[in-house]
């Protein structure tokens, strides 16, 4: 099968044997696989990103220098099944899945593991016990978004934002619109966000942000909105070193600042601010089974409005050059990735931001 590989640093596409599922394991064909921050980490940062999963013993680890296949982000097509599952889903029915395959009584990290491929990959294999279908009605990009949007709703649920006079979200990349949007469908705001590509900055309008800021020309400190704010919700959607120290020393007393963003470079952050402000710093990882499932569930009934958050569909080939431009602040904002299409093909629900 046809697959894109990460070594130290290196990406490239190469042809590698199917996978074959085990016990209570089915195999399944992939059909769209979004492109997450932590993938360009992984690419861009790969030696701090192996020792910091190491250090913490977290659920979010890549613990090895061989060759991995990424992808988290899917939506798949059933092919076949092993003994040991018994749900009876038949052959050509689409699913998602938590990026985690159950094996030998312990866990699998799909996309960051050596064992088995993730969705940057024509094939995969997925414990059937997680796996849920998606309605017939649901294009598979989209379902695709359902885990960044259960991280999006994880970290609106772990926040205060519900009794916030004012939400302020850094970042406009995806998982900041994904934000944006979890924040739109549960009513709360007013929305203030901070993002300096032009691009995005428009995506962030038209989902809903009531107060758009170019940090190039504006300080979102001195918006009106968050000057009257006594109860501040800051999402930190970005992760780059010296955001947070500007966060620290410019948000009103007593606000939360939700760390979302992951930051893989040294940083230096001086505490005193916080402390003297009494400023709460909420860190945030994943999401519940039940978020996940939630999220699919609010995707396929229309509940959220993911379809302007799919910027451009692309084949395996295209990926290295997706891995650059994302990483040099590029116009788009959820890119997937299609193994089905052929080089240099473009897949439906590719746009502009």
């Amino acid at each position: 099968m046809k697959a894109l590989l990460l070594e130290r640093g290196k990406l490239w596409v190469d042809t590698l044997p199917e996978p074959e599922p085990g016990p209570g394991e089915i195999l399944v064909r992939t059909l769209a696989c979004g492109i997450c921050g932590s993938d360009l980490h992984a690419h861009q940062h790969t030696e701090q990103f192996i020792e910091a999963s190491l250090k913490s013993k977290g659920a979010f680890q890549l613990t090895t220098y061989n060759p991995v296949v990424l992808g988290h982000e899917f939506c798949a097509e059933i092919l076949d099944s092993n003994p040991g599952t018994g749900r009876d889903l038949k052959a050509g029915t689409h699913v998602c899945s938590i990026p985690v395959l159950w094996r030998n009584r312990s866990t699998v990290p799909i996309g960051f593991s050596e064992e088995v491929p993730g969705g940057f990959a024509e094939f995969m294999v997925l414990s059937e016990r997680l796996v849920l279908p998606v309605p017939d009605h649901l294009a598979p990009r989209h379902a695709a978004l359902t885990e960044p949007s259960a991280v999006a709703k994880h970290a609106v649920s772990k926040s205060r934002a519900a009794n916030a006079d004012c939400v302020l979200v850094l970042g406009a990349g995806p998982v900041g619109i994904l934000v944006l949007v979890e924040l739109k469908r549960r009513g709360l705001g007013p929305i203030v966000v901070s993002e300096p590509n032009a691009d995005r900055r428009g995506l962030a309008e038209r989902v809903g942000a009531d107060v758009v800021i170019d940090p190039n020309r504006s300080r979102w400190w001195r918006d009106p909105a968050i000057g009257k704010a006594r109860q501040l919700v800051v999402f930190e959607c970005v992760g780059i070193p010296n955001l947070l120290s500007g966060v620290y020393e410019h948000a009103p007393r007593h606000s939360q600042i939700v760390v979302v963003g992951v930051c893989l470079q040294p940083d230096t952050v001086s505490h005193l601010p916080a402390i003297n402000k009494e400023l709460n710093v909420q860190y945030v990882l994943g999401y519940t089974l039940e978020e996940y499932a939630q999220s699919l569930t609010d995707i396929a009934e229309g509940s959220i409005d993911i379809e302007p958050v799919v910027t451009d569909v692309i084949d395996l080939d295209g990926v290295p050059a997706a891995f650059t431009n994302l990483a040099n602040a590029s116009a788009q904002c959820k890119v997937i990735v299609d193994p089905s299409l052929e080089r240099g093909e473009r897949g439906q629900g590719s746009q502009t931001c």
